[in-house]
């Protein structure tokens, strides 16, 4: 390896590169999940960058980092695209993506300024991208049947809505029972707090897009997302997983989740939902959503949560339970949880044997 790629620090989005392939630093055009050695420029938003063992590193102008050129969406940071050359862009994720920023939330300092310096590249001279360092994508999808693992999709009417939260209690509840637990994360921008959680949580397994080769999914069309699901789902099966929580970053009108509730082929591989909401007319207007595409919604939890007057309001609303994190501790929730997923009789047959 390049002596000055091996003391730059390392960004969590590299956690499954081989950085022993990066020979050299050349100039070029960044494509999406293109590796780049960057300079800290001027500390902004992002102070710490996240390595690829999870721990936050501080940044200081200077230091040269190894992060991947993606695009982002995020309504509660950054909105940015790949940038369109080498030289002046900017570090929008903790987990290490540079890009140039296009829109920001008006209640974040501005993004932390980076130089990209050259893109990595092996002793042929190719760029290193993520995709070459995917495990999931050596899966045959097709070669296994699908349809045969219940699948737990959980969405959020917004950036921040509790998502992670409900889909780690619904992990830790089904986990607490006897159920081996697969728990993903479909969507996003590549970083570790969601993965380590859910790992927290005692899912079995724990996989995300990056183990598809992708830093970013903004942009991707509902056939690239359900190949990825489809792999998501091929290994939880080769895992021995019962059960699979797959959370969708954002909230229900990012375009791309909006492409998803319109695909007959993602509802194909769902079970049924849980919703995230910070409100109740949020939690009504999310579920609605869900249900109208015809996934059935099995209850309501996030930030609402907090809140037993919208509580209150989303179950007189919806006619859904609403539930907060020490109900995944309860048969009741889990029997109605896990009826719903495995079906009454079949989830009855199992638990009386």
């Amino acid at each position: 390896m390049n002596n000055r790629i091996a003391n730059a620090k390392r960004s969590y989005i590299t956690r499954n590169v081989d950085l022993a392939v990066a020979t050299s630093i050349s100039q070029g055009v960044p494509s999406s999940g293109d590796l780049i050695l960057a300079r800290v420029d001027r500390i902004r938003h992002h102070t710490r960058l996240e390595n690829e063992a999870g721990r936050r590193e501080h940044l200081y102008p200077g230091d040269e980092i190894v992060v991947a050129a993606a695009d982002r969406y995020a309504t509660g940071q950054f909105h940015a695209r790949v940038p369109a050359a080498l030289g002046g862009c900017h570090l929008v994720a903790a987990g290490g993506i540079a890009a140039e920023v296009t829109q920001r939330n008006r209640g974040i300092k501005a993004a932390t300024e980076i130089t990209a310096l050259g893109l990595l590249c092996d002793k042929q001279g190719a760029v290193v991208n993520l995709k070459q360092f995917a495990p999931l994508n050596e899966l045959q999808p097709k070669s296994v049947d699908l349809t045969s693992l219940p699948t737990l999709l959980v969405m959020g009417s917004d950036m921040n809505s509790g998502k992670t939260t409900l889909a780690c209690a619904a992990a830790n509840g089904f986990r607490q029972a006897g159920y081996r637990v697969s728990a993903t994360k479909l969507t996003g921008t590549g970083a570790g707090p969601d993965y380590w959680r859910m790992k927290d949580a005692g899912a079995d397994r724990v996989v995300d897009f990056l183990d598809a080769g992708y830093a970013s999914t903004v942009g991707m069309t509902p056939p690239q997302l359900v190949d990825i699901l489809q792999r998501f789902k091929a290994d939880a099966l080769q895992q021995g997983s019962d059960i699979l929580i797959v959370e969708v970053a954002d909230g229900v009108l990012q375009p791309e989740n909006r492409a998803l509730l319109q695909s007959g082929a993602f509802l194909d591989e769902v079970s049924a939902a849980l919703i995230a909401a910070d409100g109740a007319i949020a939690a009504t207007m999310t579920a609605q959503t869900v249900l109208h595409a015809g996934i059935s919604v099995l209850g309501v939890g996030g930030l609402i949560s907090k809140s037993p007057l919208s509580c209150d309001e989303a179950r007189n609303s919806l006619g859904l339970p609403i539930l907060e994190l020490d109900d995944f501790h309860r048969m009741e929730t889990r029997d109605y949880l896990l009826g719903s997923l495995f079906g009454a009789e079949n989830y009855a047959a199992a638990n009386s044997s």
